[in-house]
């Protein structure tokens, strides 16, 4: 823990006025939860700060999911959390740092094998084993909303500060729009930059008031990963102090685009070549061999690329969102768009998952199929656009069902897939449970 001392030390010389620090720890649905302490006791975290295992398995109200049994059937057990190297950043807050913790097994040694993003280092370690580099580059989409709803409590997009009236036209890669934002887009790229975020810029995306932030290319996957749990945490601060709101949803509106979150993956060797291309720039067989294996597992895969009951309110056709897992060159329509690129930069965009996806899980899922492509063959991989592509499940019940008998469990501890559906399985019986208004409208009389 030498290194973080030394980031401690680097930290408070370029953050003096910096008075707490905020101990982040993402749970399953890659939400922050941890504690506030003082900068003062920084050096303190080399020992550890202790968490309750069940942190990990909260639901997407902070309530413990007792069926996943890490909580009071165990005795609610602290295990040590540890600071990520580099993550040590400001935020939004001038008064107030943060840093992402990772959770560690009994004896404080290793990580714990529950948490994603262990999973996703694990994963990493089976590819460098074998010489391949994963290279990823991630988008993330959102939309800034009026903090007061309408009349009926219904959401409501932001008023544009420049013309002060509220959003309703969709301008895709507006530029006077962006302009209309300059206020918080300028301070989102600021606190980005100071934060070490791998930000390439924002831009205005298909509907009212929703934007897309690009990440850059990077070997560091994990910090890849990091960096959108940063960057949405930013995002909704520094909305909040220019009087909006962030929704990450997947679908926040029933009538505009949905929100994603895309993966662009390619894989290089020690020597950084493409291993998707070949020197004359066409693919290789490897290219073939993971398209095949993650359009093979997309359908196991989907619950944890769309772990919400909102998510999939985004599958409707005619809205860039897959609703089969077929792929494509220079698509968007398509699970899988292989982007304009020479050999060089030769990569496949993975599309299916909603902005409320955990990164680490969409990252995981992807590089599963990387380490398990050597069981498909070239020749078995399905032709674009392919008509008879299967169709992926669009309801919730549905993707947990694919999951639970699907075979993701080679890379994917077992014991983690029986979390997942055990917190999901709880969240869908208490939606479930709950009375819509509009099912009284359309009930009440008709019955």
């Amino acid at each position: 823990m030498d290194s973080f001392l030394q980031e401690v030390e680097a930290f408070k010389q370029q953050w003096p006025e910096i008075e707490y620090i905020d101990l982040i720890f993402p749970d399953i649905n890659a939400t922050p939860r941890g504690k506030r302490v003082p900068a003062s006791s920084l050096d303190k975290l080399v020992k550890g700060i202790a968490l309750p295992l069940s942190t990990i398995s909260l639901d997407t109200k902070g309530n413990v999911v007792e069926a996943a049994g890490l909580g009071e059937a165990l005795g609610e057990p602290d295990h040590f959390c540890f600071p990520i190297s580099g993550t040590l950043v400001c935020s939004a807050n001038p008064k107030v740092g943060q840093v992402l913790l990772t959770m560690t097994e009994d004896n404080a040694a290793i990580s714990h094998p529950l948490c994603p993003r262990t999973i996703v280092e694990n994963m990493l370690d089976a590819l460098h084993q074998k010489a391949q580099y994963p290279v990823i580059a991630l988008e993330l989409e959102f939309y800034l909303l009026d903090r007061n709803r309408d009349p009926n409590g219904e959401l409501q997009t932001a008023i544009n500060p420049a013309k002060n009236q509220r959003e309703k036209d969709t301008e895709v890669y507006h530029l006077d729009g962006l302009d209309d934002y300059s206020d918080f887009l300028h301070d989102l790229n600021t606190l980005a930059q100071q934060q070490g975020l791998n930000t390439s810029g924002a831009l205005s995306e298909s509907a009212p008031g929703q934007f897309e932030l690009n990440f850059n290319h990077s070997k560091n996957v994990l910090k890849a990963c990091d960096d959108i749990i940063l960057a949405k945490r930013l995002i909704k601060q520094i909305a909040r102090k220019h009087g909006f709101d962030a929704t990450f949803m997947a679908k926040p509106f029933s009538h505009q685009a949905g929100s994603g979150q895309h993966v662009h993956l390619s894989l290089v060797d020690e020597q950084d070549n493409n291993l998707f291309a070949q020197t004359d720039g066409t693919n290789t067989s490897l290219f073939y061999q993971t398209i095949s294996a993650i359009l093979a597992q997309a359908n196991s895969a989907i619950a944890l690329l769309c772990p919400n009951v909102n998510s999939y309110r985004r599958f409707t056709p005619g809205s860039y969102v897959p609703t089969v897992a077929n792929w494509a060159e220079n698509h968007r329509g398509v699970a899988l768009r292989v982007p304009l690129s020479d050999g060089k930069n030769r990569r496949i965009e993975h599309r299916i998952a909603g902005a409320d996806v955990n990164p680490y899980l969409l990252v995981a899922t992807v590089l599963n199929s990387v380490l398990t492509s050597y069981k498909y063959l070239a020749e078995q991989c399905p032709t674009p656009l392919n008509e008879q592509a299967q169709c992926l499940p669009t309801r919730m019940h549905e993707a947990l069902a694919q999951l639970e008998a699907g075979e993701l469990t080679e890379m994917f501890p077992h014991e983690f897939i029986k979390l997942f559906l055990a917190c999901k399985k709880a969240e869908l019986a208490d939606f479930e449970r709950f009375i819509t208004p509009l099912e009284i409208d359309w009930m009440l009389h008709s019955a």
